[in-house]
């Protein structure tokens, strides 16, 4: 009787261990479901994401700066308020932050045919109308500041012999603050002065010294952000270095086709690409998500 209870026991024991079998593949493919149903999120470049701060970096503030609070008093603002200021060692005055979306939008809508590429970024990448106009090439800076020339003069901003333009390179080492460069072209002067970088000598940089790779974990934004977001230099300008590249007048060598760029953009994290000294080089017609510009103006304020 002993031994009949015991095998009666040992069949429950198994029969009990055979309903548990199936349920562990189907608990092992509910994440498999998930995961197939998972969209990928949706970025925002306006919304600020704090990253993963580092001990001895605090994290940035979430809060974005109003840019017109910011305009110098002393600035001149034209007709579609840009600032600009004068910047001692040049005979020009420089908008103090890249020209905006919205600044370009208002070339875009007054001229037919103007290349659509500012507004379409692809990878998620959005962008307000304070955030600095990218996918544009040096010829859409140097038609942009063309037709402003003629807007203003039209209707009295600026006066005749005045014009806006893109900076020189030797005007835009001046507007970040450089010495005296070694080298008689842009490319023999470029990465020429050592541990010199648009916030200081220091590496790497601080918390807000600008809007540079998320890898170094200085700001909130993951692409561009809106201009004036970061503290301006010494002549009260901003961004020049991070957030996009900029357009200059100067061919990267007088044998060359590139024209001169400046500054590094939100992309690069590099010691050497992030040197005030450093250039690049993009053919006239090139166009890429972070290459913008800013605009100078030639002969003084404006009327």
């Amino acid at each position: 009787m002993k031994q009949i209870l015991v095998i009666i026991a040992v069949v429950a024991l198994v029969g009990c261990g055979k309903k548990t079998t199936p349920a562990e593949p189907e608990t092992n493919a509910e994440p498999k479901v998930a995961a197939e149903k998972q969209e990928p999120p949706k970025v925002e470049t306006q919304k600020q994401v704090p990253p993963k701060v580092e001990a001895n970096k605090p994290e940035p503030p979430k809060t974005e700066p109003k840019t017109e609070a910011k305009i110098p008093a002393n600035a001149f603002v034209n007709t579609l308020g840009m600032p600009f200021v004068a910047v001692k060692g040049t005979e020009v005055s420089f908008c103090i932050w890249e020209t905006r979306v919205k600044d370009y939008a208002a070339y875009a809508a007054a001229n037919a045919g103007v290349d659509e590429s500012w507004k379409n970024f692809g990878r998620g990448f959005k962008q307000e109308d304070t955030h600095p106009v990218v996918n544009v090439s040096w010829e859409d800076a140097q038609a942009f500041c063309e037709w402003l020339t003629k807007k203003e003069l039209a209707e009295g901003k600026i006066k005749a012999g005045q014009k806006y333009r893109l900076p020189t390179d030797a005007e835009w080492s001046v507007a970040v603050g450089l010495g005296q460069e070694k080298g008689n072209t842009p490319r023999e002067k470029s990465q020429g002065i050592k541990d010199v970088y648009p916030w200081g000598k220091e590496w790497p940089p601080a918390v807000e010294a600008g809007n540079y790779n998320k890898s170094l974990k200085v700001d909130n934004f993951e692409y561009t952000s809106p201009v004036g977001s970061f503290s301006a230099n010494k002549d009260g300008l901003h961004d020049m270095g991070g957030n996009v590249w900029e357009w200059c007048e100067d061919k990267y060598s007088p044998i060359s086709t590139p024209r001169v760029l400046r500054g590094a953009s939100w992309e690069d994290r590099r010691p050497d690409r992030l040197l005030s000294s450093d250039r690049g080089g993009g053919t006239p017609g090139y166009r890429i998500l972070y290459f913008g510009f800013r605009c100078v103006l030639v002969g003084g304020s404006g009327g």
